[in-house]
C-alpha cells in the first residue's frame, strides 16, 4: 500500500478509536444523566442528521477547491475542539450547549467528510483504489473495536465527562499525527500551482471549475445520480442495522444485551478480518454487481430474524448467523459506496461526487430510522416487518442493473 494511505490510514485508526471510547455510550448519557427521553433522543439525532446534510454536498466541492489534507487536518481540529467541549457541556449539565456543539461541529465534519475519499482516489487508480479503501476500512473498524472496549471500562472507572476527555485527547494525537506525516496529495499540489482541472485535450490545465460549472456536470450526469440513487434505496434497508436491528432482536427476539454486545464485536471482527478477503475475492467485477450482492447478504440475513422471531426457531444461533451473513454484506456493500463516486468523477470533481454520494447515503441512514420505527410501531408481525423493510433494495438493485449498461466499464471495474 502506498505510504501516504498507510498513514492516512493510521491516523484515521486513532481518531476513530478515540471517537468511539465515548460516541456509543452517548446515548445512554443523555438518558441517565441529562434525563432525555428516548423519543427525544431519537428527534435529536435525526434532526441533527438532516442539518448536516447539504453540507456533505458542500463539501465536497469545498475539497475540490481548497484541497484535501487542509480539510482533513481541519476534520480532525475541529473534532478535537468539539469533543472538548462536549465534555464541559456534560459536566455542567447543559443539554443546550450540547446539542449547539454536536450542531455546529457536525457540519464542519460533514462538510470535511470527502477529503478522505478524495485523498486516497488522489493516490490510488483502478484496483489499487479499491484496495486503498478497503484498507482505510479496515483501520476504521479496528480503532472503533479497540475504542468502544476500552470506553466501556473507563465510563464505568472514571465517568462519562472524563472518558470524553480522554476521547479529546485521543483524537487530538491523531490530528498531530496526521499534521506531521500526511504528505500532500498529488491533487494538492497541482492546486497550489493553479494546475487542478484539465480543461481540453489540447488546452493548458487551469484551476478548479467554477462552480455553476461544476453544480452542471453533476446535475447532467445521469448515471452518476442514478447510481447515487440506487444505492441510497439499497442502503435504506442495510442501514436497519444501526438501529431497528438491536430493538428488534432484543425486544422481538430476546436477545440480552450481553448477547447483543457480542454479537456487535463479531461483527467488528468479520469487518477487521473479512474484509481484506472479501475485496480480493471480487477485485475485477463489477461494482454494482457488487452492491447489489452486499444488499442480497442484508436481504438473507433480515428474513432469517423475521422467521427466528415468527416461529421462535434458535434464536440465539440465528441471531449470530444473521450477524455474520449481514456483516459479509456490509463488507461487500463498503466496497462500491467508497470508491464508485470517485471512479465516476470527472477530472477535478472526485470530491464534489463524494459529497454528492455521501449526502444521498447520508439521507438513507436518516430515513431508515424513521423507516424502521415506524415499521416496528405498526406492524405485530416480525416476519412481515423485515419483509416490509427490505422492499427498498429491490428496487435499489434493478436501477443499479440499470445504469451499469451506461457506466464505462473501467470506472465499474472493481
Amino acid at each position: 500500500m502506498e505510504r501516504n494511505l498507510q498513514l492516512l490510514t493510521v491516523g484515521y485508526a486513532i481518531r476513530t478509536f478515540g471517537a468511539a471510547i465515548y460516541n456509543p455510550f452517548l446515548a445512554l448519557f443523555l438518558y441517565e444523566i441529562l434525563h432525555v427521553s428516548y423519543l427525544d433522543i431519537g428527534i435529536i439525532i435525526v434532526g441533527l442528521g438532516l442539518v448536516q446534510l447539504p453540507f456533505g454536498f458542500a463539501g465536497g466541492l469545498w475539497t475540490d477547491r481548497v484541497g484535501r489534507r487542509p480539510l482533513i487536518l481541519l476534520s480532525l481540529g475541529t473534532e478535537t475542539i468539539v469533543t472538548a467541549a462536549l465534555a464541559y457541556g456534560f459536566e455542567i449539565r447543559s443539554l443546550a450547549l450540547c446539542i449547539a456543539v454536536a450542531a455546529i461541529g457536525g457540519a464542519v465534519l460533514a462538510a470535511t467528510g470527502a477529503a478522505f475519499s478524495a485523498y486516497i482516489a488522489d493516490v490510488a487508480k483502478g484496483s489499487n483504489r479499491t484496495l486503498g479503501f478497503t484498507w482505510y476500512r479496515i483501520g476504521f473498524n479496528a480503532g472503533f473495536a479497540a475504542g468502544v472496549s476500552l470506553g466501556g471500562l473507563l465510563v464505568g472507572f472514571v465517568g462519562f465527562v472524563d472518558t470524553v476527555v480522554v476521547s479529546a485527547i485521543v483524537i487530538a494525537v491523531a490530528g498531530t499525527f496526521v499534521l506531521a506525516t500526511l504528505a500532500p496529495s498529488p491533487f494538492d499540489v497541482a492546486l497550489r500551482r493553479g494546475h487542478a482541472t484539465p480543461v481540453g485535450p489540447d488546452e493548458p490545465p487551469s484551476g478548479p471549475r467554477r462552480l455553476r460549472e461544476s453544480f452542471r456536470l453533476l446535475a447532467t450526469d445521469r448515471s452518476a445520480l442514478l447510481v447515487a440513487l440506487a444505492m441510497g434505496l439499497v442502503a435504506l434497508t442495510s442501514n436497519q442495522w444501526n438501529v431497528t436491528f438491536s430493538l428488534f432482536v432484543h425486544n422481538k427476539l430476546g436477545i440480552s444485551y450481553a448477547l447483543l454486545g457480542i454479537g456487535f464485536a463479531i461483527n467488528g471482527l468479520v469487518v477487521v478480518f473479512g474484509q481484506a478477503f472479501t475485496t480480493h475475492r471480487v477485485l475485477g467485477l463489477r461494482h454494482t454487481t457488487i452492491a447489489i450482492l452486499g444488499g442480497a447478504f442484508y436481504l438473507v440475513a433480515y428474513l432469517v430474524l423475521g422467521v427466528a422471531a415468527l416461529w421462535m426457531i434458535l434464536p440465539t444461533a440465528l441471531f449470530f448467523g444473521a450477524v455474520i451473513v449481514l456483516t459479509f454484506g456490509e463488507n461487500l456493500e463498503s466496497i462500491p459506496q467508497s470508491t464508485l463516486p470517485s471512479n465516476l468523477a470527472p477530472e477535478g470533481e472526485v470530491g464534489a461526487y463524494n459529497g454528492a454520494f455521501g449526502m444521498f447515503l447520508n439521507a438513507a441512514a436518516v430515513g431508515a430510522t424513521f423507516f424502521g420505527a415506524a415499521v416496528l410501531q405498526s406492524v405485530a408481525n416480525p416476519l412481515l416487518e423485515w419483509t416490509l423493510l427490505v422492499l427498498p433494495a429491490i428496487p435499489g438493485a434493478v436501477l443499479l442493473r440499470i445504469a451499469a449498461r451506461h457506466i464505462p466499464i473501467s470506472a465499474d471495474r472493481a
